[in-house]
């Protein structure tokens, strides 16, 4: 992976452990592996963060917790402000953390782009 990805992904969750590990695995299934993906957790309580400091994946980042602060929740809006402010990709797309995509899912965003 070049030191900027062709395509992030960010995913907001919030006590998503039942659907996340599966939303994850169908990004880093796609046939374009040239992505970043970030979660931003807001302050789950159900191990979200636990699972999420197991990933040894590069191109995945957790962000949403600030160090020294207490975990408070965002709201949706402020979560996906919070992966649009990280992204290093021109090209960005939002994804819920109960979503599974198809392995072409982002080459196809990215032809898309490239037509236009």
């Amino acid at each position: 992976m070049q030191d900027r990805p062709k395509c992030s992904l960010f995913i907001p969750a919030y006590n998503r452990m039942q659907s996340l590990p599966r939303a994850i695995a169908s990004v880093l299934a796609q046939t374009e592996k040239d992505i970043e993906l970030i979660v931003v957790d807001e302050a789950s309580t159900d191990g979200t963060q636990d699972y999420l400091a197991t990933l040894g994946d590069p191109r995945i980042r957790a962000v949403g917790r600030e160090p020294g602060r207490p975990p408070q929740r965002l709201g949706v809006s402020t979560a996906r402000n919070l992966g649009l402010a990280a992204a290093r990709a021109a090209v960005v797309t939002f994804f819920d953390s109960d979503d599974v995509c198809r392995p072409h899912y982002v080459a196809s965003h990215l032809a898309a782009y490239a037509d236009d």
